[in-house]
């Protein structure tokens, strides 16, 4: 955990405790009263124009000594409703969206009373935003198809039943079918793979699960597990085998500190930080495909530098996607 976050997660423990004794708080959150006390401290030094250090956030303790209770302040305006900027209201909206993907019914239920909310809130040019967007950026909802998929391949992984997928590959920019042997369902980043080996590869792939249009059981069955050397939704799972070449990606400073901190421990990797605070990655390249697909997550945000018949590569693939939305 940062130390960023582990300061927002103290003040957000402490509001929901309200009262709450030095001791106690210190003994909840793995501090000792006198550490707790100097991260209180350091919060007082928050301060946005127009407010001063204290005037930001504040705390008191009523009592003395470990038995103090410890109450915490804010300044007025915590206690308004936010104003949000047109960009705020947007990336609150596709937030709220994108995780309505995963979420049941009861919180699917509330996330949709919390976009109507934003939206009728919010006026003038923001509220035209909003609307307008819906046309153009649109995350779709098929949570109940996904639970379904992940669901029957659930079975066919327990059973070591072959599937017939139809799989959208961003890559080709074309639908195709697949016969694959399941091994798992993996949760890496904001999507979930299917990681199966494909008959037409003849090696083991990552299926993004939103881009199988369909997927059936057939009347066969496997015999072979998965390769051993592989560690479920982690970055690891991508790397395996022998590595055909060397993946160089530069990233900008909007994105290099996140991307940094995901690659630090990951095998094989070379981690470069540039003065403007840029950042250049440095790790072996096993898949090819994967990696046009990973590059291409960043926009514009990363430059693919080597090897050079896959940057190459990448921007043919992005030429024929732009050609099939047209």
């Amino acid at each position: 955990m940062s130390e960023v976050t582990n300061l927002v997660s103290l003040v957000s423990f402490l509001v929901a405790n309200e009262g709450i004794s030095l001791r106690d708080a210190a003994k909840a959150t793995h501090r000792t009263p006198a550490r707790l006390l100097r991260d209180l401290e350091r919060l007082m030094m928050c301060g946005v124009p127009p407010y001063s250090p204290s005037d930001y956030i504040n705390y008191s303790l009523q009592g003395s000594g470990k038995t103090a209770q410890v109450h915490v302040r804010f300044a007025g305006h915590f206690a308004r409703p936010l104003n949000f900027t047109p960009q705020e209201s947007l990336a609150l909206k596709y937030a709220l969206e994108h995780f309505s993907r995963g979420a049941d019914a009861r919180t699917q239920k509330q996330i949709d009373g919390l976009t109507n909310m934003l939206r009728e809130a919010l006026q003038g040019r923001v509220h035209e935003l909003l609307n307008d967007s819906a046309k153009g950026f649109v995350t779709p909802r098929q949570t109940e198809r996904m639970r379904q998929l992940i669901g029957m391949l659930a079975e066919a992984i327990e059973d070591q039943q072959l599937v017939e997928i139809e799989y959208y590959s961003a890559h080709r920019a074309r639908l195709a079918k697949r016969v694959v042997h399941p091994f798992a369902v993996l949760e890496i980043g904001a999507h979930f793979y299917l990681y199966a080996y494909c008959n037409t590869a003849e090696e083991t792939r990552h299926f993004r699960l939103d881009r199988i249009r369909k997927a059936e059981p057939i009347d066969k069955f496997f015999d072979e597990q998965p390769p051993k050397r592989r560690e479920l939704g982690k970055m690891e799972s991508l790397f395996h085998g022998r590595p055909k070449s060397r993946l160089v990606v530069r990233f900008s400073k909007l994105v290099a500190a996140e991307v940094v901190e995901e690659w630090s421990e990951s095998p094989g990797v070379k981690i470069k930080k540039l003065g403007d605070g840029r950042a250049v990655i440095e790790t072996p390249l096993y898949n090819p495909f994967w990696a046009i697909g990973f590059v291409m997550g960043f926009g514009e945000h990363a430059d693919l530098l080597e090897p050079k018949h896959l940057r190459d590569e990448l921007a043919q693939t992005i030429r024929q996607s732009l050609a099939a939305h047209k």
